[in-house]
């Protein structure tokens, strides 16, 4: 998987961090994995807010 990296932080103590969500993420499907350090966390945009096709004839 691909991607650019926005933030990093390196803390070596246990610490949370709170973030506000734009109402434009579907927060019931957000997921997170956690691979050899490195937590990625997958914020789907709602439904209502992906652009959609409409059939002009």
């Amino acid at each position: 998987m691909e991607g650019t990296l926005i933030h990093h932080e390196l803390r070596p103590e246990n610490y949370q961090r709170t973030f506000e969500l734009d109402p434009s993420i579907d927060a019931g499907k957000i997921t997170a994995t956690i691979e050899q350090g490195l937590v990625t966390l997958t914020l789907p945009k709602a439904e209502h807010v992906k652009p959609r096709k409409i059939a002009v004839s």
